[in-house]
């Protein structure tokens, strides 16, 4: 919701900018979704946010559009869960995706330092392939490094905000994700919804992923460079598939 509302006004990396900052000045790991957390993280910081980067008209025309969809969240938010419920702004992500792509655009602005709790990535020279993995078992990230040896760099990612800015940081590395969504750090929504500021050239592996996270499910289906393991997948098996998917023999 909140970023089909600034696609039309701001370049892919612009926007990752913006959701960094606003999420950043919240103390928020994800979009709030519904209540007055996110009528909070709207009015105030995302405003702040988009004012810093696109200037007040540009801001208000935006506010104007995202009150309609508050309204209708609050609506979805407030009637009782039913089966087959889906997501409106993942949906409507998952329909725009094949016409949605990553510009280099430069915004003319300085990149912000990182303010996220976990370190960021640093590309240099000849650097290797970077793996990041969404998880918060620290067990299940570091038996993937362990089996992936040299191929590649291995980071843990354990919120959204460290999501973002290594990703950005490390977008000419060609990055591979890992989305695990049986431990997840960051919310399978929140990827799906962020799925177009994804580098080009990137590739995500979903793993453990069930009916419950459909929105990511049908980018597996539908994008190529979206890949999927089942949740009976052991670190080692996606160890291996992601050797597979570096062009890497398995050790």
């Amino acid at each position: 919701m909140i970023r089909e509302a600034i696609e039309g006004v701001a370049t892919p990396e612009v926007r990752v900018q913006i959701l960094h900052r606003a999420l950043h000045m919240s103390r928020e790991h994800e979009i709030p979704t519904a209540g007055d957390r996110l009528h909070r993280f709207v009015d105030k910081h995302l405003r702040t946010a988009m004012e810093f980067y696109l200037g007040n008209a540009a801001t208000d025309a935006v506010m104007q559009n995202l009150e309609p969809m508050l309204m209708f969240a609050e609506t979805i938010g407030s009637q009782p869960p039913q089966g087959g419920h889906r997501e409106d702004a993942s949906r409507s992500a998952n329909r725009k995706r094949a016409s949605s792509g990553v510009s280099r655009k430069h915004s003319g602005h300085p990149p912000e330092p990182s303010t996220s709790r976990y370190p960021t990535i640093e590309p240099l020279g000849s650097a290797l392939p970077m793996v990041f993995v969404a998880t918060r078992d620290r067990t299940r990230c570091a038996e993937i490094a362990k089996r992936i040896g040299s191929a590649a760099a291995v980071q843990q990612i354990e919120d959204v905000v460290a999501f973002l800015d290594n990703v950005k940081a490390t977008a000419s590395l060609s990055p591979l994700l890992v989305i695990d969504c049986v431990e997840a750090s960051v919310q399978p929504s929140t990827i799906a919804a962020l799925a177009h500021e994804l580098p080009k050239n990137s590739a995500v592996l979903v793993w453990g992923a069930t009916e419950k996270h459909r929105a990511l499910t049908d980018l597996v289906t539908g994008d190529r460079g979206w890949f999927r393991c089942g949740v009976e997948a052991k670190p080692g098996d996606v160890a291996a598939l992601i050797q597979m998917l570096l062009g890497k023999q398995p050790t």
